[in-house]
């Protein structure tokens, strides 16, 4: 993976180098590391199934604006059943929150439709729709993603450090007259409850063969940045070997959605001057040995692994150390009963 830097003020105040995820890769590729002799899970996402989930929703009564009420119908497991597929909808349901946020241009209105999220990370689901009832009749590539982008899309939360994550479209049932925007995104710091201002402007197709405006407009929503936060801090203090470096584990955070590790090198990383926006070779051997090289496995009940070794995250060097965070979200929700251990660096995690 390579580093990419950030000019924006606050972030390079907070953090000096970010590690940018799989999932904000354009094509979202496999990983290729492999636990010796386990199935791997890998972090790039699945095919994507087309899935319905059954029952009547219960409805959320949303006040909008002055004598104005809109009866939101979707559950928060309904809208996720696309990225997290339907396993485990009451843990959905729990900790994540419906929305039914709008707003409408040009002929297209945006919806917020749920949120999830942890101690530092979460995810939103909006649907795109065409207010006239055509569709879009776009077809996924090989993991089920649409070739779509704005061209320019922001979320603010009042986060004052370090994001790393991504964005995808999908199209969960094709032929009907609505898709799917999926953002997800990790913190290096605690999030907070707030207020979430998005904003989205002009959508285009990009197949890497032809680069057009599918739908012109602006698309500006609030909502409550809110859910229930079910993480759990494992033990932590635990020291190891990370390419002839002390490391120790300062915190490590697993929740139903995702996880996070922080830890300390014993050492300072050096960075290169290269401009930002570019990557020295030195830089990428340094993120290698500080960053990438930390294997992190959680291996599942069933005898599955998920290799979080790719995650993104953070490197600060501090007084003669490097100040590490490493993690993201899983493809899937796992219950706790599910995880039957976590290895951090080849060190054991007590669960």
């Amino acid at each position: 993976m390579n580093k990419e830097y950030n000019d924006n003020k606050e972030y390079n105040e907070a953090l000096s180098g970010l590690r940018f995820s799989a999932e904000a890769k354009a094509g979202m590729v496999q990983n290729l590391l492999d636990a010796a002799g386990q199935p791997v899970k890998r972090r790039a996402r699945r095919p994507l199934p087309r899935l319905a989930v059954a029952g009547i929703a219960a409805a959320l009564v949303l006040s909008i604006g002055a004598g104005a009420t809109v009866v939101y119908n979707k559950l928060a497991s309904e809208s996720f059943a696309g990225v997290f597929g339907t396993a485990h909808t009451e843990i959905v349901d729990k900790i994540g929150r419906p929305i039914g946020a709008s707003a409408t241009d040009n002929g297209v209105t945006v919806t917020a439709d749920a949120i999830i999220g942890d101690k530092y990370s979460y995810a939103v689901v909006y649907t795109i729709t065409r207010d006239d009832g055509t569709a879009f009749d776009l077809e996924g590539n090989e993991f089920g993603y649409l070739p779509l982008y704005f061209e320019e899309s922001d979320t603010s939360i009042g986060h004052l450090g370090g994001m790393h994550g991504g964005s995808y479209f999908i199209d969960e049932t094709p032929g009907d007259n609505a898709i799917q925007f999926v953002e997800m995104r990790t913190a290096d710091a605690p999030l907070k409850e707030t207020t979430a201002k998005a904003k989205m402007e002009n959508l285009r197709f990009n197949d890497g063969d032809d680069d057009y405006l599918l739908v012109e407009g602006t698309w500006k929503l609030k909502f409550d940045f809110a859910f229930e936060d079910a993480s759990l801090d494992l033990a932590a203090g635990q020291t190891l070997a990370l390419n002839g470096m002390d490391v120790v584990i300062n915190e490590i955070t697993l929740s139903p959605i995702g996880l996070q590790v922080n830890y300390t090198v014993g050492s300072e990383i050096e960075w290169s001057n290269a401009p930002s926006g570019r990557e020295d070779p030195r830089d990428a051997a340094q993120s290698r040995r500080y960053f990438e090289d930390l294997q992190i496995l959680l291996t599942k009940t069933d005898g599955t692994v998920i290799d979080m070794s790719q995650s993104g995250g953070g490197i600060r060097p501090k007084n003669g150390k490097t100040e590490c965070q490493k993690g993201g979200l899983f493809d899937e929700i796992l219950s706790m009963d599910e995880v039957a251990s976590l290895t951090v660096g080849g060190v054991d995690i007590p669960l």
